[in-house]
């Protein structure tokens, strides 16, 4: 009997993805559609694969956990589009037309929920498939579990890892603690790029171990970044870091695939003038 497979969405990053890919669309009273509309036809593109799971992560709102330990974390990301926040609620009532369970966890955000159901799921001896561009999953990636990039179509696994970075998945943690991520302004380590962080943990294993070791990396500049920013790696690991066990209910049987409310689903897509789409649900 094959294996259950729950697909696990990083709801923001599809939604910012859909909204900078589809030019302004608007609804019947004039209200902006296009992320929806991208999200739609996303959601219908990961039910024709066949899941037996799917639930929606969210960002909370607010503050997170994650600001107490470096308060610029995230402080460089752009404010959310005008025409983008009033589509979020629309996106909710969407999946609450597909019967699509929302899971999120006050002041952690959709990443650390994400982990916490892939921890859950791989438990449960389930297959997962997390859809989401974001980096950070990537130390999520096991035998079982995978990532799908919607836009290209793809999947990215412990494989393509080894190909893009050179590090196993255990290694991820400790890869971005020493590159730092300029997305979410995690610092890392001044002048370590890439092809360092590679080097040195092919080299030392860990981060511990390469900070322990920073007299035998190559060059004195790096031996010198090593040491003085030592608590700045430490620090950047716990802000890459997922939580696998935040306080979160999973309703496995709730987000098994179920019929949709068509009705709810065809008002939705009447009032959104998705004539396509209003047409599937009225067959």
């Amino acid at each position: 009997m094959s294996r259950d497979c729950i697909y696990v969405i990083d709801t923001f990053s599809l939604m910012f993805q859909v909204f900078h890919a589809i030019p302004a669309m608007t609804g019947l009273q004039g209200q902006p559609t296009n992320a929806v509309f991208g999200f739609t036809r996303d959601i219908l593109g990961i039910l024709d694969r066949k899941p037996t799971h799917l639930v929606c992560a969210f960002d909370s709102p607010g503050p997170g956990k994650r600001n107490g330990i470096f308060d610029a974390y995230k402080a460089n990301r752009a404010e959310m589009p005008e025409d983008l926040r009033p589509q979020i609620p629309l996106i909710k009532e969407l999946l609450e037309g597909f019967r699509i369970p929302i899971l999120e966890c006050a002041e952690w955000e959709a990443d650390d929920v994400i982990a916490t159901v892939t921890a859950a799921a791989s438990a449960h001896d389930m297959e997962v498939v997390i859809v989401t561009t974001d980096k950070d999953a990537r130390q999520l990636l096991s035998p079982t579990v995978r990532m799908l990039n919607c836009r290209k179509n793809t999947f990215f696994d412990g494989a393509s890892l080894m190909e893009d970075w050179g590090v196993r998945p255990d290694q991820v943690v400790d890869f971005q603690s020493l590159v730092g991520d300029s997305v979410d302004n995690v610092p890392g380590v001044p002048k370590i790029g890439p092809k360092t962080a590679k080097t040195l943990l092919e080299t030392f294993g860990t981060l511990d171990h390469v900070l322990a070791n920073a007299d035998k990396a190559p060059g004195k500049k790096l031996q010198e970044n090593l040491k003085e920013f030592a608590e700045q790696a430490r620090m950047s690991r716990e802000l890459v870091r997922l939580r696998t066990d935040l306080p979160i209910e999973i309703d496995f049987e709730a987000a098994r695939i179920q019929l949709p409310n068509r009705t709810a689903l065809h008002s939705l897509f009447t009032q959104l003038n998705f004539r396509r789409f209003s047409a599937m649900m009225s067959d």
